[in-house]
This record gives structure tokens, C-alpha cells and sequence, in this order.
């Protein structure tokens, strides 16, 4: 069997890697070759979309924002999973709102606009929100917090979603799979920290899990699902409100390469083949840190020293700032050994000084 994956990056990368035990062979395409290409049995450039796509029994793909006749081709020929309308809705925030408002589901009140100026006066209505590029943007990018007090600053007029601010508890994610049947399996959800719009470190498993659990089935059925999907949402007064999904394997799902009996990214690529998917077993409290905008030559036997750890690197070319770099696995016998664990390892790589990485 040939699997095609649409981008040449590090959830790419894990999925060839954690897959080399099958007898598939992974074909990739990119404008850029990334992490991935190195490691795929054929590298693809875009305009050779039409042979890569002949190439494959199925196509997937590991972010959102893909050239238009990719995806066009790959569906049209019935090879592409998730299907269509999943990463349609997820190329333009707006669309994702509004399917998320029209079919019933928690989230913030929003609002649209087609400048920033009538952007930032929206805001200002609600007396604290977030202005959000409806295209692009991702890890914190084109997003602007405003209250009652904010003053203009010029930025780019492009259409911007608008959403109230939710002064929530904390932040958290469940990583789900589906099938062509309509098979439903979740991972147990998490606990995530994010800072400046990036996830910085998660932990697993976390509270309110019926709810997030009952959303992310109703999605992804009424979406004809096929595959895995991350969803994050905002945990407020014991109700859970979505923030947005993720059509994908997904950076808060990275825990379950060592926490879990299977990961996200074996059930992806088992979905996505038409394979049966399998029930995930959380094996014990796991999380990881994200090591972003530093190397790791000097850091890695601290870290490993600290016990139940694991390290990945993407082998991305170049180190910089905001940049994911890899991660740190991490895992113990109590939610409470982990955080401490990961506490250490965020002092390992970033002193007191983290915002000098992101």
C-alpha cells in the first residue's frame, strides 16, 4: 500500500516513522523539503501533484493551508482523507465558526470583518476579545488581544473573525479517531499550557471528559470523519467551549507516542489505509514539552537523566526563535509526577527565560 501525506514537516515525520513496521510505502509532497522527505520512500514537488496523487491508494495530509489542486484532485479521485470539507472549513476561520455555530456547537461569540479597523471596533464591543486572521496564522501568528483600553495600532486589512474573550479555567484537548464505518475511538484528553498562542508543555489525562468526548463524536460524524482529529477547547465553570479543530494528527497528542497502547499517529494512518482502528489504552499519567527556539546538543542527557523521558527531534535545518524544534516525551505513575517532572525539563531548556524561545 502507498500513502501520500500533503507536507514534508514533523507530523509527517512521526507518522513515516512510527508506521516503518507496516508494509506501506509513504510518498510525500511539498514546495519545500522538510523533515519528512528525507525519510519517505518518493519526494513530490507541488507541481507534480497529478503523479503524486496517481501514485497513492490513499492521501493525507499534516497541515491545513495546501495548494487548491492538490486537494481538488486527491478528492475527486476518492483518495483523499479526511475528507474535503474538513480542511475546506479549516482554511478560513470564518467558515469554521460558522459550521461550528450552525451545527450546535459551544463556542465563543464572534463576530467578522473584512478590515482590521472594523476588526478592532468589534473587539472593543465586547470589551475583551481576540482579533484572528481568517486566513493563515497559527502558533499565536495574526492574533491581536484588545480590551476597552487598546489603542490602534495599524496592521494588515484582510477578513478577521472576532471572538469574546473567555476568561477560562484552563485550556485542554482530546485527540479522536474515526473510521470509514464510522468506528469512534478517543484518547484520554489533556491539560494544555500554552503561552504567546503556542503550546508550550501538556499533561494527560485531564477532568470534564464526557462532554469534550460527546463534542468531538458529534463532529467528526457530521463531518463523515475518516482519520484523526485534535480538538482544543476552553474549560470554564465546569462547561467546555470549543477554541477550534485540528483535521489532523495534532501537537497536544504527541503524550501518546509513550503514554498510550497506540499513538495518534499509527490510528491516523490506519484510518486513513482503511484498516481497523484500535482502542487506546492510557498506560499512565504522560505529557510532553515542546522544545522550541533552541538546540538540544547539551541538553539531552540532563534531560534524559531525569527518567521517563523521551526525546524527539525534527531535524528541521535551522534553529530559531518560536520554532518547534522537538519535543520531550514524558510519563509517571501520578499526574503529579509528571508536572513536576515537566518542570524540570522546561528549567533544563529555557532557564526562567522562556520568552526569549517563543
Amino acid at each position: 500500500m502507498k500513502i501520500g501525506i500533503i507536507g514534508s514537516g514533523q507530523l509527517g515525520y512521526m507518522m513515516i516513522n512510527t508506521m516503518r513496521r507496516y508494509p506501506i510505502e509513504f510518498y510525500v509532497i511539498d514546495d519545500n523539503k522538510g523533515p519528512s522527505a528525507s525519510i519517505a520512500d518518493k519526494f513530490f514537488d507541488v507541481s507534480q501533484y497529478r503523479e503524486f496523487v496517481d501514485s497513492c491508494d490513499f492521501v493525507t495530509y499534516e497541515f491545513e493551508h495546501i495548494d487548491r489542486n492538490i486537494l481538488e484532485y486527491a478528492s475527486q479521485n476518492g483518495k483523499l482523507r479526511p475528507f474535503i470539507k474538513a480542511v475546506e472549513l479549516k482554511q478560513d476561520r470564518s467558515l469554521e465558526k460558522k459550521y461550528l455555530s450552525d451545527h450546535g456547537f459551544p463556542i465563543a461569540d464572534y463576530e467578522y470583518a473584512e478590515t482590521y479597523s472594523d476588526a478592532f471596533e468589534k473587539a472593543r464591543k465586547f470589551g475583551k476579545a481576540v482579533i484572528k486572521s481568517c486566513k493563515g496564522g497559527y502558533d499565536g501568528k495574526n492574533q491581536y488581544f484588545i480590551d476597552i483600553n487598546s489603542k490602534f495600532e495599524k496592521h494588515p486589512d484582510m477578513p478577521y473573525v472576532i471572538e469574546k474573550f473567555i476568561d477560562y479555567e484552563y485550556e485542554a484537548s482530546i485527540i479522536a479517531v474515526r473510521d470509514e464505518n464510522g468506528k469512534f475511538y478517543h484518547f484520554e484528553p489533556s491539560f494544555n499550557y500554552n503561552q504567546n498562542g503556542i503550546l508550550i508543555y501538556n499533561i494527560s489525562p485531564v477532568g470534564n471528559t464526557l462532554e469534550m468526548i460527546d463534542i468531538a463524536k458529534r463532529l467528526m460524524e457530521s463531518l463523515k470523519y475518516i482519520g484523526v482529529m485534535g480538538i482544543e477547547y476552553y474549560v470554564k465553570d465546569g462547561k467546555v467551549i470549543i477554541n477550534e479543530y485540528a483535521p489532523r494528527v495534532h501537537n497536544t497528542g504527541h503524550h501518546t507516542l509513550t503514554g498510550s497502547s497506540v499513538s495518534q499517529f499509527e490510528e491516523h494512518i490506519l484510518a486513513v489505509a482503511g484498516m481497523d482502528i484500535i482502542r487506546p489504552d492510557l498506560f499512565v499519567p504522560s505529557g510532553i514539552v515542546n522544545i522550541i527556539g533552541t538546540g538540544i546538543e547539551t541538553k539531552i542527557s540532563p534531560i534524559l537523566q531525569l527518567g521517563n523521558t523521551n526525546i524527539y527531534w525534527y531535524h528541521k535545518n535551522e534553529v530559531r526563535r518560536k520554532r518547534k524544534m522537538g519535543h520531550v516525551n514524558v510519563y509517571g505513575e501520578s499526574y503529579e509526577e509528571v508536572r513536576n517532572k515537566i518542570k524540570d525539563i522546561m528549567e533544563i531548556l529555557y532557564g526562567d527565560k522562556i520568552e526569549d524561545f517563543i
